[in-house]
């Protein structure tokens, strides 16, 4: 037990100490960025200090599996350096039980990231959002999805739109039972549509059968026009912003997501992102082993052998290979080319398998 705890502390170590110096560069890059971007807009240091420490969660949280292998290379490394992993060897333990003490704290730790870093890491993203916001001067079209249907807003000229409806066709091009309501700059609602079904036509909200009310201002009431058996309503509105506008999965946190997923499948858009994002977030606590395991398969060799800076090149472009497997694995089931399944699982999994043979196949008892 005592060796165990050793070796534990010895990882979890390196671990912060990884953390802790990519923290620092992540941040300082972030900030530069954002000064370059928000420093014309009346945003002050205390402001863009706000909005970087609340887009880094969401930095750390994505590169967080490197640091894992990071961590194992380094932890590895120093026990092949001091000549301890070599002590260990001949006392009969073999390479496998002693990766399986950082890989066991990999999958706590991954588990632990999906179960409540991920919520945290969902808020601060929103909360970025928010706060970089209300330093841009556009009226960016926003969509949102709640229990009653779809929510989108558009920018007008002098003003916006707020459209309601209960259900849209999977590109967005097509709204069922919708209510609009059009407010002015100064947020006054001067006129309010109801029309059974609304089709987005170039630039161009072609409505059909639509009844208006439009504010009168002398008495300050709303009067109801005539039926228009078609009503045109100007946007600059395509469907590929429409779909671009939801939430992104990064920004719902991993508790609310399949409530999310009901809902938008609900009101008639394709769920199929958000769900290959909940597998993949599920499939974390695999990938942080896998990324454990890379990194000691390259570090378990006595430093007498020579070629360190070569190991740690290695184990740097099969830890980038594995993310591009991965990406392209998710962007093969974003698209219906494989199960989500499949896409989610399988790199961790081939990566596990591929490593551990590897490892085996260096074993020398």
């Amino acid at each position: 037990m005592t060796l165990w705890r050793y070796l534990l502390r010895g990882f979890l170590r390196a671990v912060l100490g990884v953390f802790a110096v990519i923290g620092l560069v992540i941040a300082l890059f972030t900030g530069v960025e954002n000064m370059r971007r928000y420093g014309d807009s009346g945003a002050a240091f205390g402001d863009i200090v706000r909005i970087t420490l609340l887009q880094m969660p969401e930095t750390l949280y994505q590169i967080f599996p490197l640091m894992l292998m990071l961590a194992s290379l380094v932890s590895f490394l120093k026990l092949a350096r001091t000549s301890e992993l070599v002590v260990m060897r001949a006392a009969g333990i073999s390479a496998l039980r002693l990766i399986s003490i950082p890989v066991v704290a990999a999958i706590v730790i991954g588990a632990a990231f999906v179960g409540a870093v991920n919520p945290f890491v969902a808020a601060t993203l929103r909360k970025s959002e928010i706060v970089a916001d209300s330093f841009n001067n556009d009226h960016a079209s926003f969509l949102s999805i709640s229990a009653e249907g779809l929510w989108l807003r558009q920018a007008d000229d002098g003003g916006q739109t707020v459209i309601q409806a209960a259900r849209s066709n999977s590109a967005g091009t097509i709204l069922s039972r919708l209510r609009m309501h059009r407010f002015d700059e100064d947020g006054t609602l001067y006129a309010r549509i109801e029309a059974p079904v609304a089709r987005l036509t170039g630039h161009v909200w072609r409505i059909e059968n639509a009844t208006v009310w439009e504010l009168n201002p002398e008495d300050g009431r709303y009067e109801r026009t005539l039926n228009h058996a078609r009503y045109d309503l100007p946007t600059s509105l395509t469907n590929e912003q429409i779909l671009d506008s939801f939430s992104a999965p990064e920004k719902i946190g991993f508790w609310e997501l399949r409530g999310f997923i009901e809902e938008i499948e609900r009101a008639g858009f394709s769920g199929t992102r958000h769900r290959l994002y909940f597998q993949s977030e599920l499939s974390k606590p695999l990938l942080f082993a896998a990324m454990v395991l890379i990194g000691a398969t390259f570090a378990l060799r006595p430093a007498r052998f020579g070629q360190t800076g070569v190991m740690i090149l290695l184990a740097i472009l099969a830890g980038f290979a594995l993310y591009f497997l991965r990406d392209f694995a998710e962007s093969l089931g974003a698209q219906g080319q494989i199960p989500l399944l499949v896409a989610a699982w399988m790199p961790p999994l081939a990566a596990i398998l591929l490593a551990v043979g590897l490892l085996l196949h260096l074993e020398d008892g």
